[in-house]
């Protein structure tokens, strides 16, 4: 009698789950055929007040032949009050359901940089079909023309702006890589603002340039990087490596190509002295470049030059940051966890940062003049 009963309560409970199985499949499960995918997703500002959202999606199209050439895409442009109604609108614009889970890279246009940012991406942090490592970028002169930017070089299937970030396509120095959860964090974390990389599309919609960043800080106007400052910031805050170092002495102008880079800072704010920020760079290249015969038993000195002009660079960039009252690096995220946590922590952190000097100390070492036969 018990074995007949346990068998019977075995059977009704995978009943269950076989019933539950098929209710989810038919439910939530669409065919591949029946999706279209969203590659990139843009943000501008439109010059109506009652609809200030301007949304552009880039949508792959498949392809029938894996012989086919050359990029196909489609646009989808809708202006709205918010972005999630924009979306919804959309929807009703294609004959297939709007598949997110593609959607690797979001472009804000300049002027929605002027919002408040946390509501910008409130859309896109509640949804659970975009992904958090998605890469926010700033699109120039709009998120539409860079979105609408096909470069000769893309091809089907692939997406352009995916290879500026995803380090398998171009390795650069000038290239910042900015996470969707990492500058959702940034903008309300205190003492540690956000930076995001920059597109320049060109007017022809041919070709995209990324060698710039864009600073928010402090809810004032975006502050933007140059090239080189932007690479500078890559050496302080990313270790980056793979980056070149152009040095002129009197008549003397050679290139370094530097293969590593090691940056380690320390902030001394004791009591009754003046606080210093300590930072430690160390660098190893080999000569690339020079407009004069370079003797491989003067490296030691090729280096002392390559060292302070970094050092001279590096503490321009910070003076900088520090008068606009910036610090994308996490200056005072680091005071504050180094100190014990109390409501002031902050607050002193403000005191201290206009205040702040700079002793960097750069160690460049250049191991070869390079192949020279």
């Amino acid at each position: 009698m018990r074995f007949s009963v346990y068998q019977f309560r075995r059977s009704i409970f995978i009943t269950i789950i076989a019933l539950s199985l098929v209710l989810q499949f038919g439910c939530g499960f669409k065919d591949i055929d029946k999706r279209i995918f969203v590659l990139s997703i843009g943000i501008d500002h439109s010059d109506n007040d009652e609809k200030p959202y301007k949304i552009t999606l880039k949508l792959a199209v498949p392809s029938g032949s894996i012989k086919e050439t050359g990029a196909k895409y489609t646009y989808l442009t809708k202006e709205s009050e918010s972005i999630a109604s924009a979306v919804r609108l959309l929807k009703s614009h294609v004959d297939k359901e709007l598949d997110f889970g593609h959607a690797k890279v979001i472009v804000f246009g300049e002027e929605i940089l002027n919002h408040d940012m946390n509501e910008v991406i409130d859309f896109f942090v509640r949804r659970r079909d975009i992904q958090k490592i998605s890469w926010v970028a700033v699109g120039n002169p709009s998120a539409e023309s860079v979105l609408k930017t096909e470069p000769s070089s893309e091809k089907a299937g692939s997406h352009a702006l995916f290879n500026f970030f995803d380090e398998n396509g171009v390795e650069s120095a000038y290239i910042v890589s900015t996470y969707l959860f990492d500058f959702q964090r940034r903008l309300s974390e205190k003492g540690y603002d956000p930076i995001l990389p920059v597109f320049n599309s060109s007017e022809d919609k041919k070709k995209i340039v990324v060698n710039s960043s864009s600073l928010l800080a402090n809810k004032k106007e975006p502050l933007n990087l140059s090239p080189e400052e932007t690479k500078l910031y890559n050496v302080m805050a990313n270790n980056v490596e793979k980056l070149n170092l152009t040095i002129k002495r009197d008549d003397l102008l050679f290139t370094v190509s530097i293969d590593s880079s090691k940056t380690k800072f320390k902030l001394d704010t004791a009591a009754k002295q003046k606080p210093v920020l300590k930072m430690d760079v160390t660098m190893k290249g080999v000569m690339e470049e020079a407009n004069q015969p370079m003797n491989p038993k003067k490296l030691s000195t090729y280096s002392h030059y390559a060292s302070k002009e970094v050092e001279k660079q590096l503490t321009e960039l910070l003076t900088m940051l520090q008068e606009n009252d910036a610090d994308p690096i996490g200056f005072g995220l680091r005071y504050q966890a180094s100190k014990l946590h109390t409501e002031k922590t902050y607050k002193e952190w403000r005191q201290i940062y206009p205040e702040l000097s700079f002793d960097v100390h750069v160690k460049v070492s250049i191991m070869s003049t390079g192949i020279v036969e």
